[in-house]
């Protein structure tokens, strides 16, 4: 019998907050300007994932809410408010890669901090809490898209400067920035009790109950 994602329970994984650099980590001159989130479907069954991309903007011009006047030891915090967006309700064929790709504008990804989260058919270890493969698998990956104002080809060989023109503006990232990627087995699950926690807790009780006795 061909199991569909309904017969599990969906969970919510998340990549934490991850900061994304001014400029991208392999060149000083590159902009970091797109994030290329990648589902991966390696079943032969239908899966679906719905997945938001949270951004916390520069604080520019910066505005210490704690530490004062900066010095070389001063500890500055900056408050930011969040804003979230809903990259969509994906549903992925079997044995496929879905890519999901979003541009920024104007710097927008400049100095940032990121959070993805994705709430689907992910399967999760039931010793580790951690997501594991079986169902559908995230990854994410931030870099520089080769558009805009061309800043990335100071960052690339003379010689391949007319390969990557070309590609300016088709899909993906022409700089990967590893800083600000995340890679399946770095999202982290989000639910309040991990699927094992409930084991561990009846273990206690039965435990507790023998004690009694």
């Amino acid at each position: 019998m061909t199991m569909d994602h309904k017969d599990h329970k969906q969970v919510t994984i998340t990549t934490g907050p991850v900061y994304v650099a001014p400029f991208n980590a392999p060149s000083s001159s590159a902009i970091n300007d797109r994030i290329v989130v990648t589902l991966k479907n390696p079943t032969h069954k239908k899966l679906q994932a719905q997945v938001t991309l949270a951004l916390c903007p520069s604080p520019n011009p910066p505005v210490a809410v704690a530490g004062g006047t900066c010095t070389s030891n001063s500890v500055q915090t900056f408050e930011v408010l969040e804003s979230e967006t809903n990259l969509g309700f994906f549903k992925v064929d079997p044995m496929t890669c879905l890519r999901i790709e979003k541009t920024f504008d104007n710097d927008q990804l400049f100095d940032t901090v990121i959070r993805l989260t994705a709430t689907g058919d992910f399967k999760i270890c039931e010793d580790s809490c951690e997501p594991i493969c079986g169902l559908l698998e995230i990854s994410s990956v931030v870099g520089s898209s080769g558009t805009g104002d061309g800043r990335v080809q100071s960052a690339i060989p003379a010689e391949k400067t007319a390969f990557y023109q070309g590609y300016g503006g088709a899909p993906g990232v022409v700089l990967t920035d590893p800083q600000a990627s995340v890679p399946y087995a770095e999202w982290v699950l989000c639910d309040t009790h991990c699927p094992c926690d409930s084991d561990s807790d009846s273990d206690s009780s039965s435990s507790s109950s023998d004690d009694d006795h």
